[in-house]
This record gives C-alpha cells, structure tokens and sequence, in this order.
C-alpha cells in the first residue's frame, strides 16, 4: 500500500509517496538531511541545488567505497572458502 510519509530537509518539508516502511524512509531522508547540511555548512552560501549535488556527490562517494569494500570481502571470502574446500576434499 502507498503511503505519503513527511520529511525535513534543508528547512523544507516534502511529502514522500511509497510503499517502502515510513521509519526506513525517515532513516533515509534524515542521512540525506545530515549530508546536505554538512555540505551547506562548508559552501556558506551556496544555492540549495549546490548543496544538493554536493550532497549527492557525497552520498555517492561512501556509496562506491563500501561496495568496493563489500566487493573485496567477498573476494577474500571465496578465496577462503576455495581453500578450505582444498583441504577437507584432500583429508577425505
């Protein structure tokens, strides 16, 4: 079911239409809150379509990082799993 969920961002109140569960929506809207206002803290004066792509480009960033690091812990957990099916088909 479609529900209207209301968040805060930038001073500015929007209303969100989604199925997704209203406290995720929230937990989402308050990281984009959090982003925006670091990145207006260091611009000062700055439009909020400058802050919000700075914002974005942020987001984005820890994005990239941490499925890079996701990606390199998989890797790292195959390599393992290879290796210790190596050995146990070895001592059978």
């Amino acid at each position: 079911m479609i529900q209207q969920v209301k968040v805060g961002i930038l001073g500015q109140e929007y209303t969100i239409h989604t199925k997704a569960d209203k406290a995720y929506v929230e937990r989402v809207a308050q990281h984009l809150a959090s982003k925006c206002q670091e990145a207006k803290n260091r611009l000062r004066s700055s439009s909020v379509a400058t802050i919000a792509l700075l914002a974005a480009l942020n987001i984005t960033s820890d994005y990239l990082q941490k499925e890079e690091a996701y990606e390199q812990l998989v890797d790292r957990i195959e390599s393992k799993q290879k290796k210790l099916s190596s050995v146990l088909s070895k001592s059978l």
